[in-house]
């Protein structure tokens, strides 16, 4: 956990093509100058994806972050940032959701999730108590967003409010330019 008010001071990263999780430390002084989720979501993406990678590649980045008031009691603190490559564009990117993904994340022990690679099937990322794995996630395919949350919910023995689910539904599956992330039922990027 972070000294610094406001940040857990890490991120999980996730390597799809390697299936393996690892944390990432950021110290303070980085945190100060990349604010928020978008900061250093933009800070990420700028140092470790060359310009000429297009959006659909492995080398691209999904990061989801959650700024310093993500899980306060400040209205809107749920709200997290997606900053990655844009499907339209190639161009960087970023946006932003309400919902309780962006306090969950906090709540896990981290600022957010860095995503990489390509995997060689499908999987689902669960994070509990500061503890991520990879699962299998073919049963969910084809499934749309608010019917993933709801099979997620039931696999994972939980209720509402204790569980909070982004996913991209078939649209995203199939790697449609205008699938959208949705976090919940409702919420999207």
């Amino acid at each position: 956990m972070s000294n610094f008010a406001g940040y857990a001071g890490k991120f999980l990263r996730v390597d799809l093509t390697h299936e393996q999780t690892a944390d990432v430390i950021f110290e303070e002084e980085t945190l100060r100058k990349y604010i928020g989720g978008t900061g250093i979501g933009a800070k990420i993406l700028y140092e470790e994806v060359h310009p000429e990678i297009d959006w659909s590649k492995p080398e691209n980045r999904l990061i989801f972050a959650s700024g310093p008031l993500g899980g306060t009691r400040v209205g809107g603190s749920g709200t997290f940032s997606l900053v990655t490559k844009g499907a339209l564009t190639s161009g960087a990117t970023s946006v932003q959701a309400n919902g309780l993904f962006g306090a969950y994340i906090k709540f896990s022990g981290y600022d957010g999730v860095i995503v990489q690679g390509a995997a060689r099937r499908w999987l689902y990322l669960y994070i509990n108590n500061g503890e991520a794995e990879l699962r299998e996630a073919s049963h969910l395919l084809g499934r749309d967003t608010y019917e993933t949350v709801d099979l997620l919910k039931k696999e994972l023995g939980k209720m509402d409010r204790q569980l909070s689910a982004v996913s991209i539904g078939p649209a995203g599956e199939h790697l449609v330019r205008f699938a959208g992330v949705f976090a919940e039922k409702g919420h999207f990027d």
